[in-house]
């Protein structure tokens, strides 16, 4: 636990996630869009039930399967992201200084294809139902403000895998800043490819 925490605070460090009201590199732009998230009534008062609507939505789509198609399961997950996930906090911080430079329509467009990205991902790769399950293992607060959930997939041959999130409370709600999977910051990995995507050609590309 001592050796995950100290990853996701290192990681916290180097993406700039710091808490909220005091992150110099979220524009009031970014803060305005954060304070209203697709549906309130999927968030609660605490990061774990952040993190169990979360789950319940990809156990659901999991089990809708083929019969409900691609389409149906994006339907089931795309509002629960759209709440659980702090997308314009993400978008900035993935941006880094390129953010402060795109207009607030930009910054809305990217904000809505890292929504609709992430939906799109987990309709496609959360596609049928054998017996897995989500477990949250742990919990501990990082820094002020922010939280860690330290959860568990498992699939139906046994094989466990790590999920852990961290999560920043915005407007009364906790929601999510980024995603190690396996170990693996989601963060880190959009921060690589669109600001490689943006110095090459721009934000149009």
């Amino acid at each position: 636990m001592l050796k995950k925490s100290a990853t996701m605070l290192l990681v916290c460090a180097l993406m700039g996630i710091t808490p909220v009201l005091s992150a110099a590199g979220v524009t009031a732009s970014a803060a305005s869009m954060s304070a209203t998230p697709a549906d309130k009534t999927i968030l609660a008062n605490t990061p774990e039930a952040t993190i169990n609507a979360l789950d319940a939505a990809l156990i659901k789509s999991m089990q809708g399967g083929s019969r409900l198609g691609y389409r149906g399961r994006y339907r089931i997950v795309a509002p629960v992201v759209q709440a659980a996930f702090d997308y314009p906090r993400i978008a900035s911080l993935t941006l880094g200084a390129y953010w402060n430079k795109l207009s607030p329509e930009q910054q809305k467009e990217f904000v809505g294809v890292l929504a609709d990205y992430t939906a799109a991902t987990y309709a496609a790769r959360f596609n049928s139902f054998n017996g897995e399950h989500f477990a949250i293992v742990s919990s501990e607060t990082l820094q002020s403000g922010t939280e860690g959930i330290f959860s568990t997939f498992t699939e139906h041959n046994g094989k466990v895998h790590r999920f852990d999130y961290i999560l920043q409370k915005q407007g009364g709600q906790w929601r999510i800043v980024n995603v190690f999977a396996d170990g693996v910051s989601d963060l880190a990995l959009k921060r690589a490819e669109y600001t490689e995507t943006v110095q090459k050609k721009g934000f149009a590309a």
